[in-house]
């Protein structure tokens, strides 16, 4: 199958370049080489949700990540102190993830990097094709899981 028609080429190519547009952002050219762009993800996931509380599942669905995966990354990122777990009140056993300052602060540093990449993706797309977009990737989501 040529390149130009296949999804996993296509899919991963797109991915790369954001990586590479990412890796040499302003957050993240000045940020300590431990914080990884899954961090910046799930920081601005967890901004974004700031009015609810969101536990590790959330994130484990959201992400489609494997629940041992998520776990090491938010262990992680408490020990760099991005994150940290609450005990809810209804429920110890639950813990809720919460930004810290310092979180708090990397947050908004790769929010405006992902905006502008997001605004650049966007370019010459019509709304149309947008929406068409996503549902087309929900649908290779569902097939692959």
């Amino acid at each position: 199958m040529p390149h130009t028609t296949d999804i996993g080429f296509q899919l991963h190519s797109l991915s790369n370049l954001m990586k590479r547009r990412m890796e040499h952002s302003d957050a993240f050219s000045h940020m300590d080489d431990n914080v990884t762009r899954n961090n910046g993800w799930i920081l601005n996931y967890l901004a974004y949700h700031s009015d609810r509380d969101i536990y590790q599942k959330d994130i484990e669905n959201d992400f489609c990540i494997r629940r041992s995966t998520v776990s090491k990354v938010i262990r992680l990122m408490e020990t760099k102190g991005l994150i940290r777990r609450e005990t809810v009140p209804n429920d110890a056993r639950l813990k809720k993830l919460v930004l810290t300052p310092n979180g708090k602060k990397l947050q908004a540093a790769i929010e405006r990097d992902q905006q502008e990449t997001e605004r650049l993706l966007r370019q010459g797309v019509t709304e149309e094709e947008l929406q068409m977009f996503f549902q087309v990737m929900e649908k290779f989501k569902k097939n692959i899981q």
